[in-house]
């Protein structure tokens, strides 16, 4: 029997530490142990080198170096050329303890990172003065960054100390659990060492999928004050710009909804609490108006550009105005969204999202009332004057570039004068005509004749 121990046992399945190290544990011995078997995997999801143990030196080798070139790449790597001792003098404890230090690289600046919270990061752990990690996320999920919830028991209590003790949602910190904090004072021999471990993170994203829900269990008092209102606003909406993202309007608009109820709330105790307070409404009524919109319920985008109105000066958001346009569009109020269409692109000239649905309309309009024209004259049996549709010998793209150059011209406040090169034909200068006589305040000029003739497009003073 004593023969049989001589060589190192291999555990049928892999231990968990959690339950090892919290709870009784039996051992069962299969005496037929030597069968091949899979390695502990540290971090309970993969093992960081699961095929070293049988591959070549060189491969070794390799996979280190792929390893090192990740974390320097990533900026995981270790700070190898300080001892602990040395790295722990920098650093600022978490707990009185001492079990786990923190020193922050880069910090974001985001509220601290919920307990509860969903985070994304990568990670890479060391011991003292080592350069390649015993551990890291980088050999998991295909090497893209870890979506770990927090509050779980998924990852080690050192970790989530340290992580809630961050700002977000974005942030680079150094962490040195010592294992009382990690995986206990004994370790998970011969993989897991019982010494001090770092901890070098990249957190990249921080989504608080509960805030709403610790918000209704607080009292009215303190529901009721700044610093709670916008951290829960801000939660709310992170939190609808990825449904928004994903098309799922009407749970965006669930979310918005919510945020203006907490905001409706909230007592800003000075005058910057309170412009903060009016901007994040701004934010709520013109997302509103784009979900509403969305969902092709115009009159609710309305609505909500009423609202917007009341705090602000609807005329001076641009986006606002845009979706106003839009919904009058849809509810075949043309004449209104043509309106609201030039009054954003005044805001932002060289917006081609705004400046194409404004020409479309513009012309749209035109050929409706010489079409309305035509039907009264007919009506009244009068004889219209037969005026047939001109075409002209020029490409798409020449009066493309007119329209493009008509738009923006025509967004300018002062006088403007753009002139075009000389030669060209007697088609492209009537094609150019037409153009810019659909844009208020735009004349054409011509000087000269021939191949000489020099054109101008102006923009003239409205008053």
């Amino acid at each position: 029997m004593d023969k049989v121990f001589q060589d190192p046992v291999q555990l049928s399945k892999g231990i968990n530490l959690r339950e090892l190290m919290t709870s009784a544990t039996e051992f069962h011995i299969d005496m037929d142990f030597k069968k091949k078997q899979s390695g502990m995997c540290l971090n309970m999801d993969e093992d960081l080198y699961p095929d070293l143990d049988d591959g070549e030196d060189s491969d070794i080798e390799d996979a280190l170096k792929n390893v090192e070139e990740s974390t320097d790449k990533l900026m995981l790597a270790s700070p190898e050329y300080m001892s602990f001792s040395e790295l722990s003098a920098k650093m600022v404890d978490c707990i009185p303890s001492g079990d786990v230090k923190i020193l922050i690289i880069e910090e974001g600046d985001g509220p601290l990172v919920p307990v509860d919270a969903e985070v994304t990061l990568h990670y890479a752990a060391y011991w003292e003065k080592t350069k390649i990690p015993f551990d890291s996320t980088l050999t998991m999920n295909s090497g893209a960054p870890l979506k770990i919830r927090l509050g779980a028991g998924r990852i080690l209590p050192g970790l989530e100390v340290g992580l809630t003790s961050v700002r977000g949602p974005a942030a680079r910190v150094l962490l040195l659990l010592r294992p009382a904090a990690a995986w206990g004072p004994r370790g998970a021999p011969p993989r897991v060492r019982p010494e001090t471990a770092l901890f070098v993170i990249s957190l990249y994203a921080v989504r608080d999928m509960y805030a709403t829900a610790r918000f209704n269990d607080l009292p009215m008092e303190e529901q009721r004050k700044f610093e709670v209102t916008v951290k829960t606003v801000d939660a709310l909406h992170s939190q609808a710009k990825e449904i928004y993202a994903k098309k799922k309007y009407i749970k965006a608009i669930k979310n918005y909804q919510q945020s203006m109820s907490v905001l409706g709330l909230s007592q800003p105790k000075n005058e910057v609490e309170a412009e903060e307070i009016k901007k994040l409404k701004m934010i709520v009524y013109v997302n509103l108006a784009i979900c509403y919109y969305k969902i092709k319920k115009p009159k609710y985008t309305l609505i909500m550009c009423e609202n917007l109105d009341r705090i602000s000066d609807l005329d001076k958001h641009c986006k606002a105005l845009y979706y106003c346009g839009k919904a009058h569009q849809m509810l075949g109020n043309n004449e209104e969204a043509l309106i609201y269409y030039k009054k954003a692109l005044r805001l932002e000239p060289k917006n081609k999202e705004i400046g194409k649905p404004l020409a479309e309309l513009d012309s749209y309009i035109k050929r409706s009332a010489k079409n309305e024209k035509v039907m009264w004259q007919n009506a009244l049996k009068s004889v219209p004057v037969d005026k047939k549709e001109v075409t002209y010998n020029v490409d798409e793209d020449f009066q493309n570039g007119v329209r493009d150059m008509c738009q923006d011209l025509a967004g300018r406040n002062e006088f403007s004068k753009f002139d075009l090169p000389t030669g060209m034909t007697k088609d492209e200068v009537e094609c150019l005509k037409s153009l810019v006589n659909s844009f208020q305040g735009l004349t054409v000029l011509e000087d000269g004749e021939g191949k000489r003739k020099k054109v101008s497009i102006v923009k003239k003073m409205i008053s």
